[in-house]
């Protein structure tokens, strides 16, 4: 088994608005250094959504040896597994009937929902596309699991 640094986690959660729609938040993870490393929010669930959250990880940190998400249609799109390919991922998923696999990419999404998603009352993709990004940023520097 590898090192957990050299694994990232990814996964797509929903956010409703308050006129009922929804807006997606894919998101990757360094499970080792409890950080977020990119994300991405648009009102469709899209395997471009995604690939576009990987990439801004990919662009900001060095490459992990894996990138590990569940069996959603957008990991397992051809675009998604072309975008591992071009960097040398080695593409992992969740078994079937076995969540845990994912387990701290879905406590940090748990989290998010918990300290800000649920508190608010988001009524557009942009207004969520701020929070979010606020919120991921105080996450990565100010959780005391996250402070050196």
């Amino acid at each position: 088994m590898h090192e957990l640094n050299s694994v990232w986690q990814t996964n797509i959660t929903y956010i409703q608005l308050t006129n009922h729609r929804w807006v997606y938040l894919a998101t990757v993870f360094d499970p080792e250094k409890k950080k977020v490393l990119g994300y991405k929010i648009e009102d469709s669930m899209t395997a471009e959504l995604a690939t576009s959250a990987l990439q801004m990880a990919l662009d900001k940190c060095q490459k992990p040896l894996i990138v590990h998400e569940d069996m959603g249609s957008q990991y397992t799109s051809t675009e998604f597994n072309i975008k591992c390919q071009n960097y040398g991922l080695k593409h992992l998923y969740s078994l079937k009937g076995h969540p845990y696999d994912n387990a701290r990419m879905e406590a940090f999404h748990s989290i998010l929902k918990r300290e800000d998603i649920y508190l608010k009352a988001y009524l557009t993709l942009t207004e969520v596309q701020a929070g979010i990004g606020w919120y991921v940023n105080s996450y990565n520097s100010n959780r005391i699991s996250n402070v050196a």
